[in-house]
């Protein structure tokens, strides 16, 4: 009797687990199915519900890959013990734009899957940030460099800092996006050819950009947000393409056949 009664507890507890992770996962537009099978059902029947339900998908999706895309370039530091050919104002400048994206997110009580990844990319850009001065022997620099930004961070998250600002320095996006993505995309053309560019992270990066322009129309009103997705997008999948185009349909030529060509 008593194993009785603990097993209908247990599976009353289980059953409790479930609803509450149902109702923090669910968005609020869905119904919440009574059973599993239930599920897709609701999906295909209700076209809002699955539009909520892939934005939320892709938005958590976007967070787990962001935790990835930087730690081939940390093993490297950590392997190489040197930050040889790597700008220290570039990274300085992107965790600033992460910061004041994930501030503006924040501040306007937008869902955490649609600026998630900003919190991991920002981790590992202090990580880099501290190995860059580490490596150069100045650690101490490193540490104040990165309580700088947090501070800075949680200014910005605070309500002591204007949202107003904040709108404004979004707007900023698509100048970040245009004059860094630029020379890349010009010296792609130059020389016929991408060079050591990832095709993985180069693609990567432009279906995330894709994504995340469905899931801002889906979760976030904010055009400036919008168009900073829109403009990376644009220049993110010109250098992608480039990265076929270069290495698959126009080839560069080998030294083998240039030195033929000059005999």
């Amino acid at each position: 009797m008593d194993t009785m009664k603990a097993a209908v507890a247990l599976e009353g507890t289980w059953q409790h687990s479930a609803n509450v992770l149902i109702d923090r996962v669910l968005p609020p537009i869905c119904t919440r199915p009574t059973s599993p099978l239930e599920f897709p059902l609701m999906l295909l029947s209700n076209s809002a519900c699955f539009r909520a339900s892939l934005s939320l998908a892709l938005g958590f999706g976007i967070v787990l890959f962001a935790g990835l895309i930087k730690l081939p370039q940390i093993a490297t530091i950590v392997s190489n013990k040197s930050v040889a050919g790597l700008a220290l104002t570039t990274f300085l400048i992107e965790t600033f734009g992460y910061s004041y994206n994930l501030a503006a997110h924040y501040r306007q009580r937008y869902p955490i899957s649609t600026y998630g990844d900003f919190f991991v990319l920002i981790a590992q850009n202090y990580i880099i940030l501290y190995l860059f001065f580490r490596y150069n022997k100045n650690p101490s620099r490193g540490i104040a460099v990165i309580a700088a930004y947090a501070a800075g961070l949680a200014l910005m998250c605070s309500p002591y800092f204007p949202l107003s600002v904040l709108e404004l320095m979004t707007l900023g996006n698509v100048m970040v996006v245009v004059f860094g993505r630029t020379p890349q995309i010009y010296t792609n053309y130059v020389n016929k050819s991408t060079g050591a560019l990832s095709m993985f992270t180069c693609w990567g990066i432009f279906l995330g950009a894709l994504a995340r322009i469905f899931t801002t129309l889906q979760d976030v009103d904010s055009l400036n947000i919008l168009v900073g997705y829109l403009t990376s997008a644009c220049f993110n999948g010109t250098i992608a393409f480039q990265t076929v185009y270069y290495n698959y349909i126009v080839k560069p030529p080998k030294k083998d056949d240039k030195v033929k060509k000059a005999e």
